[in-house]
């Protein structure tokens, strides 16, 4: 009876091939091949390289993630929101076609030169100006759900969302003046959908559950946002630059300008 009920235990193992002896590495599958990271706004931030002229010398502080927010996904426990979205922040400016764009996000390797003796700190380029920022917040708030179950079979439906928010600082280096400052949010649609089958045919119970879900990557659409960020901070300064390019944004967003009839 052990022998048996081990087979069975084993049997999805030997079904997905995830199996070998200790001394051997077990086959990976293959995935979807390495692709560069698309966003919406990607077109946006390419008006505002063409219609915008970063001038001078640009970089990017701390955009911290102060939602305070905890996950537990997929055996794992970290950060619902991304920490690396200064970094996302350095990207855009360089797509925007920043004039000059330096990197203070891990001064490590330069710090370490200087104190070796063999690089003079004042040889550093000054900043002009910098974007610092915050992901201050993220809030779940419970969808609509349906469920319908006739003789112990049905469908169910159900949506949730969450908030993400965030503000954004542009300021003069040599003065500490804040220059333009945003906040913006977006919602993160998610939904689930299944059907369900529980019944006794004659003598013998059917269990059966089919589900599936849907929900928009939470870091990508930071990424969004950020690039929505940085043009919205330089419209402030250049009300030109929105005259141009919100065109993109209504289209993006969905809504597009109709030629009115004259």
């Amino acid at each position: 009876m052990q022998a048996i009920i081990k087979s069975l235990i084993l049997l999805p193992v030997f079904l997905t091939g995830c199996v070998a002896t200790s001394s051997e590495n077990v086959s990976l599958p293959d995935g979807p091949p390495v692709q560069t990271i698309a966003t919406p706004y990607d077109r946006l931030v390419t008006c505002v390289a063409e219609k915008s002229k970063l001038r001078g010398v640009w970089s990017v502080g701390e955009i911290t993630d102060a939602t305070g927010k905890f996950s537990a996904e997929l055996s794992g426990t970290g950060k619902y929101v991304t920490q690396g979205a200064g970094d996302m922040m350095l990207t855009t400016l360089m797509k925007a076609k920043a004039e000059r764009v330096v990197n203070r996000r891990d001064p490590r390797p330069v710090i370490s030169e200087i104190q070796l003796g063999i690089r003079d700190a004042k040889q550093f380029t000054l900043m002009d100006y910098y974007i610092t920022g915050s992901i201050n917040t993220l809030d779940f708030i419970p969808g609509a759900a349906a469920e319908l179950t006739i003789a112990g079979i049905g469908p169910r439906y159900r949506q949730n969302r969450a908030i993400v928010g965030l503000d954004l600082h542009l300021t003069d280096a040599r003065t500490s003046e804040v220059l333009a400052a945003v906040n913006i949010s977006k919602q993160i649609f998610a939904d689930e959908a299944g059907f369900g089958l529980g019944r006794f045919f004659g003598d013998t119970l059917v269990d059966l559950d089919i589900s599936g879900q849907s929900r928009e990557p939470l870091q990508l659409s930071l990424r969004s946002m950020l690039q929505f960020g940085l043009y919205e901070m330089l419209s402030e300064l250049n009300p030109d630059l929105r005259k141009n390019c919100q065109q993109i944004v209504d289209t993006v967003e969905g809504v597009e300008d109709t030629p009115t009839n004259s």
